[in-house]
């Protein structure tokens, strides 16, 4: 079960340093904590004034390239092409990406390939390095996904 092992405790290594009963762990204790994370534009604007230059920014961010050349001023729900650092291509709305997290579906699709997308996308770089470490990059392929269930 060495998948699990890793998926959770990153390495075997990291699994078998742990303790023996659970009360000899270093426990979490800063919970009021908030760490600000970017999301690749200037969330103090109005909702209204979401522009084409902040999503480019918000797409570019995520390791993206903004395909679609215009939108409307303040159009959250306005579906735009994108392609991802994978060079996938997907239409999707900024609503879905600033607000959801949603990012590239092929990408969520088959796997999960965080390691390898903290390389190329700024955005998810900062949540997932402070976790990991820089040669943790195994892919953990998915066994359904939501074109599988009826």
């Amino acid at each position: 079960m060495e998948d699990h092992i890793d998926a959770y405790w990153g390495s075997r290594k990291a699994w078998e340093s742990l303790p023996e009963k659970a009360a000899e762990m270093d426990h979490f204790t800063d919970w009021d904590a908030v760490v600000l994370i970017d999301h690749g534009y200037d969330e103090t604007k109005p909702e209204g004034e979401l522009t084409y230059e902040d999503m480019k920014k918000a797409v570019e961010f995520r390791g993206g390239t903004l395909l679609s050349t215009a939108m409307k001023k303040g159009g959250w729900k306005t579906k735009l092409s994108c392609r991802c650092a994978f060079g996938h291509t997907f239409k999707t709305s900024p609503r879905l990406i600033l607000e959801g997290g949603h990012w590239c579906y092929e990408c969520e699709r088959t796997s999960w390939n965080y390691g390898q997308r903290a390389k190329v996308d700024p955005f998810f770089t900062q949540v997932w390095n402070p976790l990991h470490k820089e040669d943790e990059l195994r892919e953990y392929p998915k066994e359904v996904n939501e074109l599988d269930v009826d």
